[in-house]
């Protein structure tokens, strides 16, 4: 059961519930979430607001309805190429010239469930690092960065002070090999309550997702992230060749 809280409506909070659990990926892409009925279980809230919590997230391209099926979590459809020359976040800010700090939020040492396992490709319940920061310029958050890193290929990598080192430097220092490519999908999403405060803005705010796995140079992968950017003060350009 969600805890109350008075200044946000019922349904509000049901959707940024949802919202997590998919972001997240506890709800995986084309999986069935609960039912109405289990949801006004869980969250001890009528069904009229499941359903207006639904909505919300269908209107937003998250969910989907099938009629006689149920509710299942949308599978994107597009995959934009940024370029064709993989830059971590921090080297883009300062090939531009901008100055910026990080902030670790998290770094703990977890392991892998099923989703992970079969992304990184590594065994089921083998150590991975989980690392969270937020960047700012001028003292203002820009991204919110979340990372699932292979600590059987990158051993040591969880002894990084990532507020001093940037992630792809201290992976190819780690590992003693060099990042080859990484395969990234854009969106554009609903911040939510939880990405929304840390970005300081509205939980209704737009922000730009970044979704991206990215591989050494022996193609093994090493790292799932996800970066949430604020639409207002970040754009992604690219520059593409003409083959």
């Amino acid at each position: 059961m969600l805890k109350t809280i008075n200044s946000v409506p019922l349904h509000t909070q049901a959707s940024n519930y949802m919202r997590e659990k998919i972001y997240n990926r506890e709800w995986n892409v084309d999986e069935q979430i609960p039912t109405e009925f289990e949801l006004t279980k869980m969250l001890g809230m009528s069904r009229g607001t499941i359903k207006r919590a639904i909505k919300a997230l269908v209107d937003e391209g998250l969910l989907v309805q099938i009629r006689g099926k149920g509710t299942f979590v949308t599978r994107p459809n597009i995959t934009h190429p940024s370029g064709n020359c993989l830059l971590s976040f921090a080297e883009s800010l300062h090939a531009q010239g901008i100055d910026f700090e990080t902030q670790v939020v998290e770094q703990t040492v977890t392991t892998a469930d099923e989703f992970l396992a079969s992304r990184l490709q590594i065994p089921v319940n083998a150590p991975i690092l989980y690392l969270r920061r937020i960047r700012t310029v001028e003292g203002e958050p820009i991204m919110y960065i979340e990372n699932r890193l292979n600590l059987m290929a990158v051993p040591g990598l969880d002894k990084v002070d990532f507020e001093r080192e940037a992630l792809f430097c201290a992976i190819e220092r780690c590992a003693g090999k060099r990042i080859g490519y990484s395969q990234a999908r854009y969106a554009a999403k609903i911040a939510g309550e939880k990405r929304g405060m840390i970005l300081g803005v509205g939980e209704e705010a737009p922000v730009l997702h970044l979704e991206q796995l990215v591989f050494l140079s022996d193609n093994h992968p090493i790292e799932w992230g996800n970066v949430w950017l604020r639409a207002n003060r970040y754009v992604v350009g690219t520059v593409l060749q003409r083959v």
